[in-house]
């Protein structure tokens, strides 16, 4: 009887292995397409962390006036449910932390530059906001600043700080001739935003060019970060009991989460503050755009927005407050946060100390969230930075009123 030598055997299964391999490979590049061509489909937690996330979403990276825009005309929708908020990617709270709320939805157009604006715009309008996310209120139906006046423009970009609101000024704010720029400074990141920005622009770079600075070729594809996702979701929880949420002593009490990010914000002192870079490139800027407007016979109003550690920190005990401090200083790039007491209110003064000195209004959003807070309101969601509906109203109110005022003086 004839039988294979065993040359022959292994060929048959190197044969066999061979291709099966290329099947796989195959597969795995035509399921890589399919995922590619479905891109703007796929669930973002998937897919943001690609450096072409941005771009194969319709933003532009790459701009006249060097600031990012989100996609233009895009038709926004968005359901806000308990499974809403930054927090979730950022802390380790978790969905069935948030209090039951009642699900809404929130829709707008985009204009042809990304903002929230109606088109055509006007050619002259008496009232623009500056800001960033909290100006930007994707997650609101009506932000505070909605028909606040008959001509106006928002124009405001999440993630950006002041140093991008002067070039977005100078671009369309300023050839519209307001009477007033509202611009939003937002105390968690607006300095840091700032300083990152001009890093950027000392390197002569752009925000794509960080986008795909130092990134490998299977950092581009879906199946990587997709395996990923699965892994992270296959890996045992952290042994590390998780501080959040913690509860505020207010009355009712109100469940809350922070950003480490921002708490660690409220522990830098005067004199670090006062000597940083940072600080000079927006006193700079902001003083810059108030003598071009005050050229023109208009005026800027610098708006105070703080953020939700430093509105509530005060309402935290001793212990809660330590076992903040204990967890988040893990966290080796966060320094001084068992300093936080002594320096709560430093940045907000330092700020309204550089609107004295340039000689602009400035508005303090903080009494006003604190009044609001300390009679049984809650303003921000609990697993988002941001502010609620709620959170909104407060500060329309607040800077209507400073409006209003501001007119009667005149």
């Amino acid at each position: 009887m004839l039988t294979d030598s065993p040359g022959t055997a292994l060929s048959v299964i190197a044969n066999i292995i061979s291709t099966a391999l290329k099947l796989l490979l195959i597969t795995v590049v035509a399921l890589e397409i399919a995922l590619q061509l479905a891109f703007p489909l796929l669930p973002p937690n998937i897919i943001r962390d690609m450096p072409q996330y941005e771009e194969r979403l319709g933003f532009r990276l790459e701009t006249e006036h060097g600031v990012h825009e989100f996609p233009a005309l895009q038709n926004v929708h968005y359901n806000i449910t308990t499974h809403f908020g930054d927090l979730f990617d950022l802390t380790c709270v978790e969905p069935a932390d948030v209090p039951p709320f009642e699900p809404y939805e929130v829709s707008f157009q985009r204009d042809s530059h990304g903002f929230r604006n109606a088109e055509p715009w006007r050619e002259d309008v008496s009232l623009v906001v500056l800001g960033d996310s909290f100006t930007n209120g994707a997650s609101i139906q009506r932000p505070f600043w909605q028909d606040l006046a008959e001509s106006m423009l928002v124009l405001a970009v999440p993630g950006t700080g002041t140093l991008e609101h002067q070039r977005i000024f100078d671009a369309f704010a300023l050839p519209r001739q307001p009477e007033t720029v509202v611009l939003a400074f937002f105390s968690g990141n607006d300095l840091e935003d700032s300083q990152r920005f001009h890093d950027m622009l000392r390197q002569g770079m752009t925000r794509r060019d960080l986008a795909h600075r130092y990134k490998n070729p299977h950092e581009y594809t879906v199946l990587f970060h997709l395996l990923l996702h699965l892994g992270e979701g296959a890996t045992p929880g952290s042994t590390i009991e998780c501080h959040y949420p913690v509860i505020a002593q207010t009355n009712p009490p109100t469940p809350l989460a922070f950003f480490r990010m921002f708490l660690n914000q409220l522990g830098e002192d005067e004199a670090s503050l006062l000597q940083s870079e940072k600080l000079r490139l927006v006193k700079t800027s902001i003083s810059e755009m108030a003598s071009a407007l005050a050229a023109e016979s208009a005026e800027l109003i610098l708006m105070y927005i703080p953020h939700k550690a430093e509105l509530y920190w005060r309402h935290l005990d001793a212990a809660t407050k330590e076992k903040i401090i204990a967890a988040e200083s893990r966290d080796r790039k966060l320094t001084g946060l068992n300093k936080i007491d002594d320096n709560l209110a430093t940045q907000r003064e330092v700020m309204r100390n550089v609107a004295d000195e340039i000689g602009i209004d400035f508005l303090d959003l903080t009494p006003h969230f604190s009044a609001a807070i300390d009679a049984g309101a809650q303003p921000f969601f609990l697993a988002d930075t941001h502010w609620n509906q709620q959170g909104h109203n407060i500060a329309r109110n607040a800077l209507l009123d400073f409006l209003n005022q501001s007119n009667l003086e005149k």
